[in-house]
């Protein structure tokens, strides 16, 4: 009785330490690993129930018809528009909201988790490009790593404030971008 209690108490602590891992490997080739698992689920499936969710699908994809952002500078004044309809980007105020919310969420709950700080970096890198991009900011944030990479994005959030873009909202200021 005791060796089957101590390889069940070394059985479920092998199983806990190898617990973390696996979620883990499971969240970085989640974008591989799910729709593949999907895919084999969907085989398994009687064609009927197949049927049933490619129909369900399609008629998702025509209710919800996703609007892909070209993202450009923004036509300022003077600039001649040549196609009105062209969508440039999210509104310049969405970006500098964005920016704002993700940059108290990298001072303050990303700091709990690296997980959660590398995915609220990356966010915030990726709205810093897209400022720029509407802005006409030249940036390099894609090109540099490390040490390098705070010091571009110091500077680029330095450029878009110089530009007119608040970053950081301080108590009692007034309506800004």
């Amino acid at each position: 009785m005791g060796v089957l209690h101590g390889l069940l108490v070394a059985g479920v602590i092998g199983l806990i330490a190898v617990a973390p891992c696996f979620v883990c490997v499971l969240l970085m080739s989640g974008g591989e690993v799910v729709p593949q698992g999907w895919e084999r689920v969907r085989r398994m499936l009687p064609r009927r129930a197949r049927a049933r969710l490619d129909e369900r699908k399609r008629r998702r994809q025509a209710r919800e018809p996703r609007t892909k952002w070209r993202i450009g500078r923004a036509p300022r004044e003077g600039d001649e528009v040549k196609d009105p309809s062209r969508l440039v980007g999210p509104p310049i105020e969405q970006v500098a909201g964005d920016l704002r919310r993700l940059n108290r969420l990298r001072e303050s709950v990303a700091t709990r988790s690296r997980v959660w700080f590398v995915a609220v970096q990356e966010a915030y890198d990726e709205g810093l490009h897209t400022a720029c991009a509407q802005l006409d900011i030249e940036q390099h944030l894609d090109e540099v790593s490390g040490i390098d990479l705070e010091l571009e994005r110091l500077r680029v959030e330095g450029e878009l404030q110089r530009a007119g873009l608040v970053l950081r909202r301080e108590i009692g200021s007034g309506n800004s971008v």
